[in-house]
């Protein structure tokens, strides 16, 4: 089809570049109500509906650009992208094929093809899928958007490690890519081994580029649980060196059912080292994490209830710990007391937030 491009269909275009598809689907439905022959707008207005989230109303469009130009590529792309979303896997496929059989040598509609071929039903197209991203990449080595699509297929195959190949690639030439960035997050988060400081740099740095990217503050969100979560060692170390300082350190006569009678030496020894052992923690933490997100990370307990309930757990198993060496004692069953509702109220804390509405990664 001709190149030549209305004015009025370029200035919606600019405003669909910047995110402003309200104001371009207003220009784009004035302009076909004069203009009803302009393969090209309709095809623009079928990108305002996607983003507007209208799967029907974007098909319509692009089967009405089709009507008037049936080998128009951009339409049958916009074709296959609104069928995918609305699940129907098959249909996108036929139409990013008839796109990669008019440009063959265009790595675009390889890409929107890859995408299609994830949907069909039982994993049957996730091979091809991967194929053709590589394909696309080929083509143009640095289409981010192919690289992407790598990144889908092989994460849907089970290959998080060509998953994160592919992220390393794309920031290979593009260093500030968002996206990229928080997908390699949402890759160490759930890797039961991943280095979870190394994701928030990662994601720190995506929100430097993308401060509104909700993707980066879910993830960030993840990680805060994770980090909390391993807050629970620290917390039972607390119990064991306050037990073993009990022990140790007891002057009460043996055989009477008394408490133990600690020196106020040995309560300082061990409250020390509980001391320590925390500052040394959180220190440590604090040193890892980019300072950009730390606020974030300490306000979130407030708001998201998992969090706040780990927390409650870690402090109160803390508190017993402090408790084991000061509380004076009585009759001996207080040790037990404070030893055991100090483990089972964390364990407990634990399990409630596990069995709660569960944070999951994205990408």
């Amino acid at each position: 089809m001709s190149e030549t491009v209305n004015p009025v269909v370029a200035r919606a275009m600019a405003l669909i570049d910047v995110d402003r598809c309200t104001q371009a689907q207003e220009i784009l439905s004035g302009h076909l109500a004069t203009f009803p022959d302009d393969a090209r707008a309709w095809e623009r207005l079928s990108v305002c509906r996607f983003e507007a989230r209208d799967w029907s109303g974007a098909v319509r469009a692009a089967d009405e650009a089709l009507r008037l130009s049936p080998e128009f590529v951009d339409a049958h792309l916009r074709r296959s992208e609104a069928f995918r979303v609305c699940g129907w896997a098959k249909q996108a496929v036929e139409a990013a094929r008839e796109g990669v059989r008019l440009l063959p040598e265009d790595p675009a509609p390889r890409v929107v093809l890859s995408h299609a071929l994830r949907k069909l039903p039982e994993q049957e197209g996730l091979q091809e899928a991967y194929d053709t991203a590589l394909e696309a990449i080929r083509l143009d080595p640095e289409r981010v958007g192919a690289h992407f699509a790598l990144y889908f297929a092989a994460y849907d195959m089970g290959r998080k490690d060509l998953a994160a190949q592919a992220m390393d690639q794309v920031l290979s030439f593009d260093p500030g890519n968002a996206a990229a960035r928080t997908n390699l997050a949402a890759l160490r988060t759930e890797d039961p081994n991943g280095d979870l400081f190394a994701a928030t740099e990662d994601l720190a740095a995506a929100l430097t580029v993308q401060p509104d990217s909700w993707h980066a503050r879910h993830n960030l969100d993840v990680v805060a649980r994770k980090l909390l979560k391993q807050a629970r060692w620290p917390a039972l170390a607390s119990l064991v060196i306050a037990m073993a300082t009990a022990v140790a350190g007891d002057t009460a006569p043996e055989g009477q059912g008394l408490g133990p009678s600690i020196p106020l030496g040995a309560q300082a020894v061990g409250l020390g080292a509980i001391v320590a052992m925390w500052a040394w923690c959180v220190l440590l933490t604090l040193r890892k994490l980019p300072r950009s997100v730390r606020g974030y990370l300490l306000r979130l307990p407030r708001r998201v209830p998992a969090l706040k309930v780990m927390a409650g757990g870690v402090l109160w198993c803390v508190l017993c710990a402090v408790l084991l060496l000061t509380f004076p004692y009585g009759p001996q069953w207080f040790v037990g007391v404070f030893l055991n509702s100090g483990w089972v109220g964390l364990v407990g804390c634990m399990i409630y937030s596990a069995r709660s509405k569960r944070l999951r990664t994205r990408g």
